[in-house]
């Protein structure tokens, strides 16, 4: 994965528009792994996590980026990330930068949900990192989940997909979390296209290896293809296999739980929730869960519960969008003409 030209690029118009079910999944999957992880109450709200609110800005950020592109004929993606990151990182700064888009106005956005100490760090360098320069050595999952709604742009150009989330990686994260983060986008952008768990893991690494993904990674999969094969459904196993808060473990976790249960969206969260990190294994297997078979499959009761449900919700229509043939056309524009306005793109 080179850097230079790849590193600011945009995917042109959608060939393979995602399914908006889908794409709502992925990041519905997202939250509601991540609550689960943490030990979701039976009853009352739910408050989402912080890898959910570093996604939000995530897809906010790639959204922008298409607007802009489509607007002006250029964008750079990792400018944006970067400013979006910056946006997030706010809560913990006594000042507050001008707001963007509307994500920037929404109060469950004002203070932190939990740790992210690795991003806010990095992001405290100033510039953030790149591939071939970067800030910290972290390598923990924060970095592959809040990467995640690039998954939406895979269908329509995989290699940018995966430039983009490397440089989403490198802005705060080491060179060991860049690869398991790419490789994850792919499988996500996969499940996207296939709703089909087992075909969007092999599509997912297939891809890597065409793509040039550090082959680390594909092993980490590999690896965990091979676990789900001959000892599905095993806690001890998947203890094994994913016994830390790494970007890679988090891979090699969310891999095992979703082909363990891939029709059983239940079943492959609970054994997610038994792993050293249930957190981070949960969340990216919820969303692995949910860009396969769609938000309908995931638990309501749990959906529903989570406190910022509507914002979740919102974004994914918007990502949805923007990932498909001509997202101004005039029967979209005339039901929601102010939608470039919601991402500071006039």
């Amino acid at each position: 994965m080179s850097e230079g030209t790849q590193a600011g690029r945009t995917p042109p118009l959608a060939s393979s528009p995602v399914r908006g079910a889908r794409v709502r999944g992925l990041l519905h999957g997202l939250a509601v792994g991540e609550v689960l992880g943490a030990g979701a109450a039976p009853t009352g709200v739910l408050t989402h996590g912080v890898a959910t609110q570093l996604a939000c800005f995530t897809a906010a950020a790639s959204i922008r980026s298409c607007l802009r592109h489509a607007v002006t004929g250029s964008a750079d993606g990792r400018a944006d990330l970067l400013e979006a990151y910056r946006q997030w990182a706010r809560v913990w700064s006594a000042g507050r930068e001008p707001s963007v888009a509307w994500l920037d106005e929404v109060p469950l956005l004002a203070h932190a949900t939990g740790a992210a100490a690795d991003t806010v760090r990095g992001l405290a360098t100033g510039g953030g990192g790149t591939r071939r320069e970067p800030v910290t050595t972290a390598d923990g999952w924060h970095a592959l989940a809040r990467a995640l709604p690039l998954a939406a742009q895979v269908g329509r150009d995989a290699a940018g997909a995966v430039e983009v989330a490397v440089d989403s990686a490198a802005l705060t994260h080491g060179p060991r979390a860049f690869a398991p983060t790419a490789l994850a986008v792919l499988v996500a952008g996969a499940a996207l296209r296939t709703g089909d768990p087992v075909q969007a893991v092999a599509d997912g690494i297939t891809a890597a290896i065409l793509l040039g993904v550090d082959f680390a990674a594909v092993s980490v999969a590999d690896d965990a293809v091979r676990a789900a094969r001959e000892a599905p459904g095993s806690p001890v196993v998947l203890r094994s296999g994913a016994p830390d808060g790494s970007a890679a473990a988090a891979l090699w976790g969310a891999t095992y739980c979703l082909l363990s249960h891939p029709g059983r969206t239940t079943a492959a969260l609970a054994l997610a929730a038994t792993a050293p990190d249930p957190v981070a294994v949960s969340c990216v297997t919820g969303a692995l869960l949910g860009a396969a078979h769609g938000d309908g499959a995931l638990p309501q009761p749990v959906l529903t519960r989570i406190d910022l449900a509507y914002v979740v919700d919102r974004l994914a229509r918007d990502l949805a969008r923007v990932n498909r043939v001509n997202p101004d056309g005039s029967r979209e524009a005339s039901s929601d003409p102010a939608w470039r306005a919601r991402y500071g793109i006039s």
